[in-house]
């Protein structure tokens, strides 16, 4: 089945979700999907102090908040995972696994995802002591051993909320300093968290399930082996742009360069959210790209 519209929105995320916000205020018609749930990684942010109006809130409850905003407004999320796109004489032809897409124009606004360790044992474990989100797994590590990799205010995150439910966290960083917010000072002041800075896993250890994790000094090499249940390693995130091979999109670092109207290099092509390479990726400043981008789709659309 091909799908006509005038735009589609690939990620329904905030940014996308923003998107789809402005574009139903407009005479054009467009499709929001995404391959999972709405939200993105709303879903598995456990705290929210910053958006402004809100003074606190969780990821899934503000991504819900905005679901309900899309059913007011009669916007269905589709749910379809896109895995090519190329240009044609109508604009874009986009293939996904359950339906296909002609297009004007595109908004890109499908985040990353986490990246993974590359280790040997790592897809084994995944899932039997193995976890990419605390919020979600945390539970049924209550009271037990658990071990978390983190560089940056996400893995500081995602440790504060296991402090909450596990006996003991072992805290391990390839550095010993925090990104914002002091989250690693807290950490450290934790009675449950021991830290061990300037350390990168080595090894995961276990057959059906996880029983421990060997980790290397990237001072002096040393070799430790923590006996831990669980095991959160958050090395970091993937830019998702893989359907973007046969387009001549602008990236550095995987992440979709635009100009401040959210435009890439390829004309009729947007981007917005954390896909896009910038300094600050917020939920404010994704919200934010997703209106500009729309607004400017409509501009693009009305030119025409």
């Amino acid at each position: 089945m091909i799908v006509n519209k005038d735009v589609l929105i690939i990620g329904a995320g905030p940014a996308g979700m923003s998107a789809a916000i402005y574009l139903s205020r407009s005479k054009y018609t467009f499709s929001i999907i995404d391959k999972s749930a709405a939200g993105g990684k709303l879903l598995i942010t456990t705290r929210i102090d910053n958006y402004p109006g809100v003074k606190r809130i969780s990821g899934f409850d503000l991504a819900n908040l905005l679901v309900d905003q899309l059913k007011d407004l009669n916007i269905k999320i589709e749910h379809d995972e896109i895995i090519d796109c190329e240009k044609n004489d109508k604009g874009f032809f986009v293939k996904g696994r359950n339906s296909d897409y002609q297009v004007k124009k595109i908004i890109i606004s499908t985040g990353s995802s986490n990246k993974k360790t590359g280790l040997k044992n790592e897809e084994n474990l995944i899932g039997k002591g193995i976890s990419y989100c605390a919020v979600c797994d945390g539970f049924f590590y209550r009271n037990k051993e658990v071990m978390v990799f983190a560089n940056e205010t996400k893995g500081y995150l995602e440790a504060l909320y296991l402090t909450d439910l596990v006996k003991t966290l072992y805290l391990v960083s390839d550095k010993d300093e925090d990104d914002s917010l002091e989250n690693l000072k807290i950490l450290k002041n934790k009675d449950n968290v021991i830290f061990y800075p300037y350390y990168k896993i080595a090894d995961f250890i276990g057959d059906e399930y996880l029983t421990g994790v060997k980790i290397k000094s990237l001072k002096d090499g040393e070799i430790k082996t923590l006996e831990v249940e669980g095991c959160f390693p958050f090395e970091g995130d993937i830019p998702m742009n893989y359907f973007l091979r046969k387009l001549n999109v602008s990236t550095e670092k995987g992440y979709i360069v635009t100009d401040i109207n959210m435009k890439t290099n390829e004309e009729g092509i947007y981007a917005a959210g954390d896909i896009v390479n910038k300094s600050l990726k917020q939920i404010v400043t994704a919200c934010s790209d997703g209106a500009i981008a729309a607004t400017n789709v409509i501009k693009s659309l009305n030119s025409k």
